[in-house]
């Protein structure tokens, strides 16, 4: 499989190598990589972050969620239609149980929708000390995604593969932030479990 245009486009081999590997690790076309690569380089950018008509890259900034969005995703979760019937089920005070939960603000119905529904949408591909695969892990707790696994075929050996790898770059011996790597080693467990 070739990717280039003309000699002026044509990929390092380097990069090519790494498409490979990547497309191995996680089971996506190496194609893929490939042609993001090629419209990477094809995108004429200055130091400064301008493109070449001197005009600023879009950037799309997705709004969080509002209170209403919130309650509606953590109802649904567990099948209510209101949050007065979600304050009797059973499930929920299950879930809640232990926690002293202030349902009048935003902050809690934040957490349980990351616990309950999913990662909002504002806080999906984030970068920075935190993140992994674009999860903040002190945030979201997403071992799947974390570890870059398919929970429908990953083994035993592939969870503490990938866990060995975090633990290189994230270990507090390597510089690590403590925090991070405790998440890290929850998250192992969660998978591991009962397996």
């Amino acid at each position: 499989m070739v990717c280039m245009a003309s000699k002026s486009t044509a990929l390092p081999q380097s990069v090519i190598d790494r498409a490979t590997e990547l497309a191995d690790r996680y089971g996506i076309d190496r194609q893929v990589f490939l042609e993001f690569a090629q419209f990477s380089r094809s995108q004429k950018v200055s130091s400064r972050g301008k493109s070449s008509t001197g005009k600023q890259p879009p950037v799309t900034k997705v709004k969080p969620l509002s209170l209403a969005q919130l309650k509606a995703g953590v109802c649904q979760a567990f099948n209510c239609s209101t949050v007065t019937q979600l304050k009797k089920s059973e499930g929920f005070q299950v879930a809640i149980e232990g926690r002293d939960y202030d349902l009048r603000l935003k902050q809690p119905w934040l957490e349980l929708y990351r616990a309950w529904v999913a990662v909002p949408p504002d806080e999906r591909n984030e970068v920075g000390p935190n993140c992994i695969n674009g999860i903040d892990v002190l945030k979201n707790f997403r071992p799947w995604i974390v570890f870059g696994l398919d929970p429908k075929k990953a083994t035993v050996e592939d969870i503490k593969s990938a866990f060995r790898q975090l633990a290189k770059e994230h270990h507090p011996d390597a510089g690590g932030n403590p925090e991070v790597f405790s998440k890290l080693q929850q998250m192992r467990d969660s998978l591991l479990f009962g397996r």
